[in-house]
């Protein structure tokens, strides 16, 4: 190899060392980018020269510069929509212009349309599209259909002096005045509103008792808006007990509850709904041991919840929940040959083959960790050896040159 040929070998490995110092400086900045993968880079010689038996080489190049994907440290932060990949799969993210990437990063927040997006604002997706909760702000009421009630009825008790009024509507003095005992309970209508059921309890024999259901009048009769009376909403009934004070289910006579409220339609409550079942007539005061009904008030949004299956559950104030969508995961052929875009976004290429979508924790997919984030897979200290590697022979190279030149310029001053 001529003088020259050795400049223009060591000249060629300091652009490949430069660029591999370039690749380390990237991975070491990105120690603490969330969901970066380490790059690699990887050299070869160049095509030797043969000149009769003997070969030169021209020293190396810079073949390529690969992401090897490997798992991240998973680390748990107080955010629930901070999500993370445990296994294979990546998260899918649409642009403003419809534009799919692919990346491992989970930092997801909601956006001001109720959008689960990444800090660029690319929309996180599930098996119906965007995972979206702001269609959700609400979750319904529903009806009242069943009512049960668990009580003790003091067998000690005298049935009052004054009876239950004739007249459907009366004064709530002159109900609770004929009663021994009383219980108010709340119910909801078609649209989620609460109304109040009075229960009112007489002593009509030894082992038997009469029962009352009545509601406000005014939420029942358009006609008086600021009246305080009750109205009777259902035909009485009776509770009958055997001498131990059990109650007496095949005797007793319960009652359907039919109610037409102003503003909230038609319910009805039958008797085969209305339970007194664990009802019991001791000689104790009489109390309620508890009570249970089957509807509820419209509920406002408060919070969610992602589960390992990638289900996203809005949790509503009136105590239910619901699915609001479900994450999608895509997997490549080759993952190591995507194309890197920035911001730890990804595109698939030929060599990694199209994006294969499922759900995670099926088929192969990983489960999803919220409440987490995967860390860098950047070893520092590996790094640092390389860069120093790098650097050493950076400066080596740099010493050919320096030679070479030096050669040169003795080789122009020979004399003759």
């Amino acid at each position: 190899m001529s003088i020259t040929g050795s400049i223009l070998t060591a000249s060629g490995a300091l652009s490949a060392f430069g660029n591999s110092i370039s690749v380390v400086g990237d991975n070491i900045d990105n120690l603490n980018t969330v969901g970066f993968k380490t790059s690699r880079f990887q050299f070869a010689d160049l095509l030797p020269t043969t000149q009769g038996v003997v070969e030169t080489g021209h020293g190396a190049r810079l073949e390529a510069v690969s992401k090897p994907f490997q798992q991240g440290a998973l680390e748990t932060t107080p955010n629930v929509t901070d999500l993370a990949v445990e296994g294979n799969g990546f998260f899918i993210v649409k642009d403003p212009s419809g534009t799919s990437y692919y990346t491992r990063a989970g930092q997801f927040q909601l956006d001001s349309s109720g959008k689960l997006v990444n800090p660029s604002g690319f929309a996180l997706q599930g098996s119906s599209g965007d995972i979206t909760v702001g269609t959700a702000a609400t979750a319904p009421g529903q009806l009242s259909s069943a009512l049960a009630l668990s009580l003790n009825l003091d067998a000690s008790a005298a049935a009052p002096g004054l009876p239950f009024p004739l007249t459907t509507d009366a004064s709530a003095s002159a109900w609770s005045s004929a009663s021994n005992f009383s219980s108010v309970q709340t119910i909801y209508d078609q649209q989620g509103q609460a109304h109040d059921l009075t229960f009112l309890f007489r002593k009509s024999g030894s082992n038997s008792w009469e029962y009352r259901v009545l509601a406000r009048r005014n939420e029942l009769d358009s006609s008086v808006p600021n009246s305080a009376d009750l109205r009777q909403v259902a035909t009485p009934g009776s509770l009958v007990f055997t001498p131990d004070g059990q109650l007496d289910a095949g005797s007793s006579n319960v009652t359907d509850i039919s109610l037409n409220w102003l503003n909230g339609g038609t319910q009805t409550i039958s008797a085969n709904d209305l339970n007194f079942a664990g009802t019991v007539q001791y000689a104790q005061p009489s109390t309620l041991f508890s009570a249970s009904q089957d509807g509820f008030a419209p509920g406002t949004f408060i919070g969610l919840t992602i589960d390992s299956q990638g289900d996203v559950t809005g949790r509503f104030s009136n105590g239910t929940t619901r699915v609001l969508g479900t994450i999608t995961l895509a997997n490549f052929a080759d993952v190591d040959d995507l194309d890197p875009q920035g911001n730890t976004l990804f595109l698939p290429t030929s060599e990694s083959g199209a994006a294969q979508t499922g759900l995670p924790s099926q088929g192969g997919f990983g489960s999803v960790v919220s409440g987490a984030l995967e860390f860098s897979t950047v070893d520092l200290a590996q790094q640092f050896v390389s860069l120093i590697t790098s650097q050493r022979a950076f400066q080596v190279n740099s010493r050919i040159i320096t030679t070479a030149d030096q050669m040169y310029a003795d080789a122009a001053n020979l004399k003759a």
